[in-house]
């Protein structure tokens, strides 16, 4: 405690202890990392406690274990009950079952289900015919009816005493049955399995959930030929080995897909994106009896909704089976279907693969691990060997002969080859006369692990002018094409034709890696003379449409001119980040540290400070515009920077909201200075404006902010942290927004109840209204300073993770 204590109150310790911190710029990032992480998964937190109100997930139909945490069920008696209208039922009668809180208690969230009292396997039985119209919904549990169990709904977040269903038993009996329900009080405070009184009915029938076994094989023979394939291990040969294998054909206007996996179901999914949400899901999936069935799910999110396939004759199961330690089946499916959730399988998906465990009544569990994808969107009619994406791709461009017969380029320096190397180009000069002559033509490799990568050539170290071969994969089409920037603001035009001694060799996109191998002559009317020393300019970005994406804002360049007809040693260099570090540190500054506060202090601070003066006006004003004013200044110097820096205007969406801001920004104190005075006519007008104008000019500064984060996080080496810091940012001030709005009807709400108190009092003697502004004072200042500690906090750590960000290592030279 001691050495604290000296730290603290030691001026010399104090700037010591931060210079040592400042040193070790790697420490000081990941303590600033851990600090946001930290805050983020707070706010997380913070909208997780309202619980699961889209309803419980499929996979807990048998468990009803709600997954809120690490909460736990309670263990004393539940104060909820379900009571049902009749004691016994027969097949096919309706009864009403009610859950009821005792005295007051109320609930947020259930799930509610018959199951036989004597049955081994829990399954639901009958089905839910009428529901709450308003916060309740069925679903379609596994070895159940269509409508077998209800759930809760409540976006609205509503609280119930009592709700009451209809529920229809089904047509062959269950025997005696008992409705179990978990009840949800809020979300760490639940009842599992509350059990109504036992209901008698007809003796039990046999019912058969799923349909019985057919033994079959399923093989790799043909794959890549006749049917395409996926497995894992990549190397397993049929349902035998593979923990993993799934198989597509495509004939007359059908696909047939066999799957298998070392597990208790299997499925595979299409999606226009590789993730779960709005994805179209096939399963085949074993039953706690051990017979089996084909299942249809469309999903929201990781929510599965199974959908009824009762009538669809768009999708057939030919062959099923629980055999060898796993599932296996084949289905036939139409390419094309009217049915909901069905995507069109004439366009290409991305193809998702997962396998996993059921629970005995059959619902499947989450897959953990056990899932993958393909790198890329797949036409099923062409037959082709998948491989996994987490798998090692081989090597299409190597670095052997790299500064031997080759000069070579890679990043990072270290990766062997284009399955490892973010991005990586050869250039290998061709002798003519049999190799005897003088450099003729030259050949390129190039490979990316984003949609496009370019080798350019330029007479000056820039963007602008550059002369742009570009290996792209448009649509999942890979080709390489000539641009050739523009000079003043370096949009790159695509060559049309294509100069005629371009000539493309080899192409591929395998796992998310894209290769091209062309060549072309030395000296092209339609392309840049090679003959002359030129530097290389070393750039890939993304696609987006039908066209190439932004790259990085200063690509990398050779440092000196480069002779291609040589093999000779290639480096990369960049820009000095320093100029785009000062202005994104600047602008953060005045936009989300001297604007916020000014604009906040000018809506919390009014009565605060009263009629104090401060340089000859009202203090809150002085404070206001003096930030403000420091917010243009420190917005016009931060722009001159980045126009320093680059040299030219660039393209995209972020200088132009940034210009926005700025003419927004100058627009403010200009208007001001010609403000009517307090008490003229139009001073309202001046007031509103004022304020839309500083509010919209706040806003586009915070998505410039973000924009700016996005576009320089690679060229910066910067990681998540700073979009962490930016959303905490937005969740604290609608936080401040909220309360001040909260505040603001509290406020209209006592005036009018004191103008009513005097109203009905006769005489009007007893005087009851207080300021309104008084009464919310001590909030607002309280919100003012959470703000200013927010505000200051986010500034200092974006601050922080700009200044010590370093971007990755310098490319290979050979």
């Amino acid at each position: 405690m001691r050495d604290v204590h000296r730290s603290l109150v030691g001026d010399e310790s104090i700037y010591s202890s931060a210079a040592a911190l400042f040193e070790n710029s790697i420490t000081t990032k990941r303590i600033m990392k851990l600090v946001l992480e930290v805050a983020f998964l707070l706010v997380l937190g913070m909208s997780q406690a309202w619980g699961y109100s889209s309803g419980p997930p499929l996979s807990k139909c048998e468990t009803v274990i709600p997954i809120h945490g690490k909460n736990k069920p309670q263990s004393e008696a539940s104060p909820y009950s379900i009571s049902v209208s009749n004691s016994s039922y027969t097949t096919g009668e309706s009864l009403t079952v009610t859950i009821q809180g005792s005295g007051s208690k109320k609930f947020k969230g259930f799930i509610l289900q018959a199951r036989g009292s004597d049955s081994s396997v829990a399954w639901p039985v009958g089905e839910f015919t009428e529901i709450p119209a308003d916060g309740a919904q069925v679903l379609f549990c596994a070895g159940g009816d269509l409508k077998s169990t209800a759930a809760h709904k409540n976006p609205d977040k509503k609280e119930w005493s009592s709700l009451q269903f209809t529920w229809t038993a089904p047509a062959q009996s269950a025997g005696n049955i008992t409705f179990i329900a978990t009840i949800v009080e809020n979300f760490t405070t639940f009842w599992r399995k509350i059990e109504s009184p036992v209901v008698t009915g007809p003796p039990a029938e046999n019912v058969t959930r799923g349909v019985a076994s057919q033994s079959f094989q399923i093989d790799k023979t043909g794959c890549g030929k006749t049917k395409g394939c996926f497995s894992l291990p990549s190397d397993c040969t049929g349902s035998a080995d593979c923990n993993y294998l799934f198989t597509y054909q495509v004939s007359e206007g059908n696909v047939v897909m066999e799957m298998s996996a070392k597990q208790r179901y299997v499925s595979v999914a299409f999606n226009e994106q590789q993730l779960m949400d709005k994805m179209d899901a096939i399963m085949c999936a074993t039953m706690g009896s051990n017979l089996v069935e084909l299942r249809h799910y469309y999903s929201r999110d990781h929510n599965m909704d199974r959908q009824n396939l009762a009538g669809n004759s768009d999708i057939t199961l030919n062959k099923i089976v629980n055999e060898d330690g796993g599932i296996k089946c084949r289905v036939t499916r139409n390419l094309t279907s009217n049915a909901d959730y069905f995507k069109d399988l004439t366009k290409k998906w991305y193809v998702l693969f997962a396998y996993g465990t059921t629970t005995p009544s059959g619902s499947g569990q989450y897959h953990q691990k056990n899932r993958t994808f393909w790198g890329e969107k797949i036409d099923l009619s062409v037959p082709a060997t998948l491989v996994d994406e987490k798998t090692q791709v081989k090597d299409t461009i190597t670095k052997d002969g790299c500064g031997e017969t080759k000069s070579c380029y890679s990043e990072p320096a270290d990766c062997k080859g284009s399955s490892d190397c973010s991005y990586f180009v050869t250039i290998k000069p061709v002798k003519g006369g049999d190799g005897q002559g003088e450099v003729t033509e030259v050949e390129f490799e190039i490979s990316s692990k984003k949609q496009w990568a370019s080798i350019g050539f330029n007479t000056e170290k820039k963007m602008g002018g550059t002369d742009a071969l570009i290996c792209e994969n448009i649509n999942g089409q890979v080709s390489v094409e000539h641009y050739v920037a523009d000079k003043g603001y370096g949009t790159p035009t695509k060559s049309n034709p294509k100069p005629s001694s371009l000539e493309q060799t080899s192409q591929k996109s395998e796992s998310g890696i894209i290769s091209c191998q062309f060549k072309r002559k030395m000296q092209d009317p339609d392309m840049i003379d090679l003959t002359n020393p030129l530097y290389l300019v070393y750039v890939s970005g993304p696609t987006s449409g039908n066209t190439i994406g932004q790259h990085p804002p200063s690509p990398k360049t050779s440092p000196q001119k480069v002779e291609v007809s040589k093999v000779v040693v290639l480096t990369g260099e960049k820009k000095d980040s320093t100029l785009i570090k000062a202005h994104g540190c600047l602008m953060v500054i005045a936009w989300i540290g001297f604007a916020s506060i000014g604009i906040f202090m000018a809506r919390f601070t009014k009565v605060a400070f009263g009629d104090k003066e401060l340089l000859g006006t009202k203090v809150w004003f002085t404070f206001h515009r003096i930030l403000m004013i420091c917010t243009v200044l420190v917005t016009i110097v931060g722009i001159i920077l980045i126009f320093v820096y680059a040299g030219h205007w660039m393209s995209g969406a972020h200088p132009i909201t940034g210009i926005i801001v700025l003419v927004l920004s100058v627009i403010q104190p200009i208007a001001a200075a010609f403000r009517p005075h307090p008490g003229d006519d139009n001073r309202y007008l001046f007031n509103w404006a004022h304020r839309a104008g500083g509010i919209f000019a706040l806003i586009l500064a915070v998505v410039t902010v973000f924009l700016g984060i996005l576009i320089y996080k690679d060229e910066l080496g910067l990681d998540d942290s700073p979009l962490y810091a930016m959303i905490v940012y937005c969740v604290g001030v609608a936080f401040v927004i909220a309360f001040d709005i909260y505040l603001s009807c509290k406020k209209r709400d006592h005036k009018t109840a004191s103008f009513t108190m005097i109203g009905e009092k006769e005489g009007g003697h007893v005087q009851v209204e207080q300021s309104p502004e008084e009464l919310a004072v001590s909030h607002r200042r309280l919100m003012l300073g959470f703000l200013v500690l927010l505000v200051t906090g986010i500034v200092i750590a974006l601050i922080v993770l700009i200044a010590v960000a370093e971007a990755g290592e310098e490319g290979d030279h050979h």
